[in-house]
């Protein structure tokens, strides 16, 4: 399993690349226009949507982040003061669930998920079946009738032709008005063309009134974008 991971502990984009076709398939359901797999190799175990890697986690440390763009995601925060409380809009296999709850035990935690279909794999195979900090809900809708947390991490991105509502200024006005005073955007976000992250960038600072800071993961489609309240 070594010939998966990079030196710094990071999966290798070659496994990226073969995951779908690689392992143990465990579960394969189709739901809408998506087909779920969840497959497996020795400790790896990963979530595909339409043969896209959503989400890896290593069965014996399932709170070790495996996809450079979290580990970058990881550095940004062990800075920052623990939060208080923290919303994650989308949940893929759990990983970045699996790291808050084990790096901030004592921070409020809720995880949002719409497709049910993801929330019963991570709850199978992902170790989350005792989740009670877990909502499958529209992401609009929370916003709308939530609290306010120190930290929102918008990962909703999870395929190049992301929802349309993502690109639109009135979501991004919920999600500031959801923040605290001084709280954190962090955004997983997947560009195929550069004028999507030009866009992005637009609305954010049309919202926030500042610019955000925006990191590419090389050699990767992920970009991280960060923006404070």
């Amino acid at each position: 399993m070594e010939h998966f991971f990079e030196d710094n502990g990071a999966v290798k984009h070659s496994f990226i690349e073969d995951c779908h076709r690689i392992g143990q398939l465990l579960y394969w359901h189709k739901y809408g226009a998506d087909c779920i797999q969840v497959r497996q190799h020795k400790q790896l175990r990963w979530l595909l949507i339409n043969e896209t890697l959503q989400s890896v986690v290593e069965k014996s440390s399932p709170s070790h982040l495996l996809f450079p763009h979290l580990q970058y995601l990881a550095q940004l925060w062990q800075p920052l003061p623990a939060p208080n409380a923290v919303l994650e809009l989308g949940l893929g296999g759990g990983a970045i669930r699996n790291y808050l709850q084990h790096t901030y035990p004592d921070s409020q935690l809720l995880s949002v998920e719409k497709n049910p279909n993801i929330i019963h794999c991570y709850k199978r195979f992902f170790g989350g079946e005792h989740a009670s900090n877990l909502r499958c809900f529209d992401a609009e809708a929370v916003l709308e009738h939530g609290p306010q947390y120190d930290w929102i991490i918008l990962d909703l991105f999870s395929q190049l032709d992301a929802p349309l509502f993502l690109y639109k200024h009135r979501f991004y006005e919920k999600l500031r008005c959801a923040l605290t005073k001084n709280g954190y955007l962090f955004i997983n976000f997947l560009s195929g063309h550069e004028s999507q992250l030009k866009q992005l960038e637009h609305l954010l600072i049309t919202t926030f009134g500042k610019i955000p800071s925006i990191e590419k993961i090389p050699s990767y489609a992920n970009n991280i974008v960060v923006i404070r309240k």
